[in-house]
């Protein structure tokens, strides 16, 4: 017998003979995939006002890496602190005079508020690329400006200056997942690079194409060819602001094109470079080039040009929670930090965030947070946190819209990454589970329904396991469907 048939056969047969999740639980801890890991398990009823009366638990105050599971938190906080409706406004204004003859005496301004979705592909109603540029260019077209006698400038004075917290790591930074935050995001901080693998494993790997072009970006190519149907194990060497890329790692042969994706250099800059072609292609000369400012500035509403508007956030939570998008938690919670503490930064998230737990009566002195979206391995909480969080916003008016954030299980109409978590099984389309993963690290948190329709907080972390991270998923998901098997 093999191993892989040996561990499905125990996991059978645990489940099998144990008459109680927390006997489930019990004897899972046993296993050798469980050996040398930390592994945290704890559900309760969410109606269980106290929490006293916890339906299973296993080393539930033991402060674990999350992973992607932390996006619960900070997009929660988001939907309650900010509305379902809230929209970001990225505006258009112009500077100085325009003269008879169409000449702008001045610079036209993009002004960032924080749109993680402006010009992306990710949330349904944004406007593309090519159509933001067409709204912007017939906007100054109907101001009657005809040519600028100076720039195009792209303000992110809302926050700081494009960066990525510091605890992320070289191999994450220069991939879309390790994009950093600015005010004026744009293509949801991320281009497209297209490979041409090679005919056999160890052939390199030829550059076709970077989606969209980003001036000015350079590249050293090491990327290789790996075995067929090896899926993507590239990665790209950057940060932000370096425009100097390393691209290393495989991409499967068998391959006519094989695209994986990097992380904008520097978005702000490519707004104002995109606008900048878009005009001159009108014939709009834009005379002193493009930049950026981080220093806040008043504007004119009478110059205003033109406002565009983010879809309502109750879309841009689910796209952010079902995707797991890290670029798009993390500029929430920059958002909920500049509206509630005055100044947009992670760490003044963090703190907000904290003061929220304390208002929602959640004991969390096992919770550490330096990033929005998990990314980061310093990021610690305890199972018990994640249940008491989540028990605690059932009775928030925006609990409807956030429930549906999470990727329902086994439901192949839905999108996420729990499609198979539970099929055939009572978890199927009832468990509502985020995931999380980074290396050691895996967690599904959420909430399932009782076969009487109680409804169960549960959050299941494993940090620093010596087995592959889909035999934990395993684990899991006997877990959840002992959960929504129960009376």
């Amino acid at each position: 017998m093999t191993i892989k048939r040996l561990i499905i056969l125990v996991l059978s047969l645990t489940f099998l003979f144990a008459q109680t999740p927390q006997q489930l639980v019990d004897e899972l801890a046993q296993l050798p995939e469980l050996a040398h890991a930390q592994w945290s398990v704890y559900a309760r009823y969410v109606d269980d006002i106290n929490g006293e009366n916890p339906v299973v638990k296993h080393n539930e105050e033991m402060s674990l890496a999350c992973a992607s599971s932390l996006k619960v938190i900070t997009i929660g906080i988001a939907l309650d602190k900010l509305g379902v409706d809230y929209t970001f406004k990225t505006k258009l204004y112009y500077s100085g005079d325009i003269d008879e003859n169409g000449l702008l005496k001045g610079n036209i301004y993009i002004v960032g508020d924080g749109d993680p979705t402006l010009g992306g592909d990710q949330v349904g109603g944004v406007y593309s690329k090519k159509k933001l540029m067409s709204l912007w260019t017939r906007a100054i077209e109907k101001a009657g400006i005809k040519k600028i006698n100076g720039s195009i400038v792209a303000d992110e004075s809302l926050y700081p200056p494009y960066h990525a917290p510091g605890t992320w790591t070289w191999e994450d930074m220069g991939n879309y997942y390790g994009a950093g935050m600015t005010a004026l995001c744009f293509s949801d901080n991320k281009y497209y690079l297209d490979f041409k693998p090679g005919l056999k494993e160890g052939d390199s790997a030829e550059v076709l194409a970077i989606r969209p072009e980003v001036p000015g970006l350079t590249y050293t190519n090491l990327m290789k060819t790996g075995e067929m149907y090896s899926g993507d194990n590239g990665y790209i060497i950057s940060a932000p602001n370096n425009y100097h890329a390393i691209f290393h790692g495989t991409v499967p042969a068998g391959e006519e094109k094989f695209t994986i994706k990097g992380a904008i250099p520097n978005p702000a800059l490519l707004t104002a470079q995109y606008l900048g072609s878009a005009l001159n292609e009108k014939g709009i000369d834009v005379l002193k080039g493009v930049y950026v400012i981080n220093e806040s500035r008043k504007y004119r509403s009478e110059n205003l040009l033109k406002t565009i508007k983010s879809p309502p956030l109750k879309r841009i939570a689910e796209i952010t929670n079902k995707l797991s998008n890290n670029t798009y938690t993390e500029m929430l919670l920059l958002k909920v930090a500049k509206e509630e503490m005055g100044i947009g930064t992670t760490r003044a998230g963090a703190k907000f965030i904290d003061k929220y737990m304390d208002k929602l009566h959640v004991e969390h002195s096992g919770f550490r947070m330096v990033d929005a979206s998990g990314l980061s391995h310093e990021n610690m909480i305890t199972t018990k946190v994640f249940c008491d969080y989540l028990s605690a916003m059932t009775h928030k008016s925006t609990f409807g819209q956030f429930y549906n954030t999470f990727a329902r299980a086994g439901d192949n109409k839905d999108f996420g990454y729990v499609l198979y978590f539970g099929d055939g099984t009572a978890a199927a389309k009832n468990a509502h589970v985020k995931t999380g993963y980074i290396g050691g690290v895996r967690s599904h948190t959420g909430y399932v329904n009782t076969q009487s329709g109680r409804m169960i907080a549960f959050s299941l972390i494993a940090n620093n396991y010596h087995c592959k991270t889909k035999e934990v998923t395993k684990i899991h998901e006997q877990v959840v469907v002992a959960l929504a098997s129960m009376e």
